[in-house]
């Protein structure tokens, strides 16, 4: 049995081998020249794609759950499925072209390409897994920071609120108020003239009740009133002359006792002397004075008793007048009711506005109330119940690392420092992790000695790159004789450059006799 008849020469097609050499970026013409060896390596090194493939898969399905508020298993399972194959492509690409026998520096591009590649996806998963399970912390520091400020504006919005339905309550009471008396309408204007002078008369005939005064009744009054003043001036004038009486009495008794007194200071003898006589004849005319005046108060006494009880049949005599003249203003009445019935549907009417208006701006002025008010009062309790997103809580957990909590004790406000140490390696350790399995294919490509199958594909890359640079070489030589002949012409074509260097042929370029040596 020759090589190509052996069991192992047979195409391995769609089976789980040729699916794993396919991974590996390995093509079975090639392989089926290399020993069974050579071909278990390159199955190896196609199995080492699925260990980044699976861990990206994996690593997006978590990062797809944590980063949204209500993800769906659907968008997940894409979303992971999408980045699996752009890892497993990614991984094939660089294990497909990674050679062994190429320039350093063209290696290390490659490599360094994958390392940061791996590098932007270990940071990508850690993070998320990081702020996972600091979770608890990060909504226990919120619901601390947020429940003072949630209270306070809790207590503002239910002030306002109250301040709000108080002002309401009383403006609509006052205007409510104002509603019952101008629902009473006026139903027939006959029965409001037969009311008003109803009300008029026993209006009229209360005692106390005083009338509008006629001429004669003014007169009256005015004869009244200057009685009064003249009888009020004789009265002072009395009180007057009573007071100097009583002083002259007095001075009469002091001077004839030898004593000082208000008229005469000087002290003299007791008995009667002619200062005695004279007081004596002053309060004797004091006396008739005081005559005289009583006779006149007596006399205006009896003028204003008579003026009085004129007055009084006068004004009687008015409100009979006034009682005659009622019949006669039952039109006025009338009028006045239609007036009034006018009056009071153009009031009815503007304060059934002004309520709606009114309620209507409370109505309004509660929406903006709610407006300003509930949004951030349903954020904070959102952030308290612990829902935040990716910002609030990259910012929570870098509170919770490096600044102390607002209640926290002063044994935790020491261990602050040491917070930074276990929240890096517990990120180190999942990067780590996450890294070094994302470089599992192109680490082990590296440290895997070059095999056949690999000089069997560099050798196909090997002879097309020398004969690319001579092709390069003689270019420069040929290209004017190409341009002025043709390529069919005495000078040699590209073809013919190209078949004469083909591998394993000499590297030689047969030259035109005509060409330069």
């Amino acid at each position: 049995m020759n090589q190509s008849s052996r069991p192992d020469d047979a195409n391995p097609g769609i089976s789980w081998r040729g699916f794993l050499y396919w991974l590996a970026g390995a093509r079975w013409e090639s392989l089926a020249l290399c020993p069974p060896s050579e071909r278990e390596r390159v199955a190896v090194l196609g199995s080492t794609i699925l260990i980044p493939t699976t861990m990206a898969f994996f690593g997006m399905f978590f990062y797809a759950q944590s980063r949204f508020a209500e993800p769906r298993v659907g968008f997940c399972l894409v979303a992971s499925l999408a980045w699996a194959l752009v890892i497993l492509g990614t991984d094939r690409i660089l294990l497909a072209t990674y050679r062994p026998f190429q320039p350093w520096w063209r290696k290390f591009m490659q490599v360094l390409f994958r390392f940061g590649l791996a590098a932007v996806v270990s940071v990508a998963i850690s993070f998320p897994f990081c702020l996972d399970q600091y979770r608890p912390a990060i909504a226990h520091r919120y619901q601390t920071e947020l429940q003072g400020v949630l209270n306070s504006l809790r207590e503002e919005e239910n002030t306002t609120r109250q301040t709000l339905m108080t002002r309401y309550r009383s403006e609509h009471e006052a205007l409510t108020t104002q509603l019952g008396p101008l629902q009473e309408s006026i139903l027939n204007t006959d029965t409001y003239a037969d009311q008003m002078i109803s009300q008029e008369k026993q209006r009229i005939t209360t005692e106390g009740f005083v009338p509008p005064a006629s001429p004669a009744t003014r007169l009256l009054m005015s004869q009244m009133e200057a009685s009064k003043e003249g009888l009020a001036s004789l009265q002072a004038e009395q009180l007057q002359q009573e007071n100097m009486h009583r002083r002259l009495v007095e001075a009469i008794a002091r001077e004839s006792a030898g004593q000082p007194n208000e008229f005469f200071p000087e002290p003299k003898k007791a008995g009667q002397g002619p200062r005695t006589k004279d007081l004596q004849r002053r309060d004797q005319e004091t006396n008739r004075e005081l005559e005289r005046l009583a006779a006149a108060i007596a006399q205006s006494s009896t003028t204003l008793s008579s003026l009085q009880t004129a007055l009084a049949t006068a004004r009687l005599a008015d409100r009979n007048a006034l009682l005659d003249t009622l019949p006669a203003r039952r039109a006025a009445f009338i009028q006045e009711a239609v007036e009034k019935e006018r009056i009071r549907k153009e009031n009815l009417e503007r304060l059934t506005s002004e309520i709606t208006r009114h309620a209507d701006d409370h109505s309004r002025a509660l929406r903006l109330h709610d407006d300003r008010f509930l949004p951030p009062i349903t954020r904070y309790e959102t952030k308290i119940k612990g829902v935040l997103d990716p910002m609030e809580e990259t910012i929570g957990l870098y509170k919770v690392i490096f600044l102390p909590a607002p209640d926290a004790s002063a044994t935790e406000i020491g261990e602050q420092g040491y917070k930074w140490i276990a929240g890096l390696f517990q990120f180190l350790v999942i990067f780590g992790t996450l890294f070094v399995l994302d470089l599992v294919p192109i680490m082990a490509k590296i440290f895997s000695r070059p095999g056949p199958y690999d000089v069997l594909v560099e050798q196909a890359e090997m002879v097309a790159n020398l004969n690319l640079k001579a092709f390069k070489k003689q270019y420069p030589g040929q290209a004017r004789r190409w341009a002025a002949e043709g390529p069919g012409g005495p000078a040699p074509s590209p073809t013919e450059i190209l078949q004469a260097h083909v591998y394993p042929t000499p590297l030689t370029v047969p030259v035109s006799p005509n060409s330069p040596s």
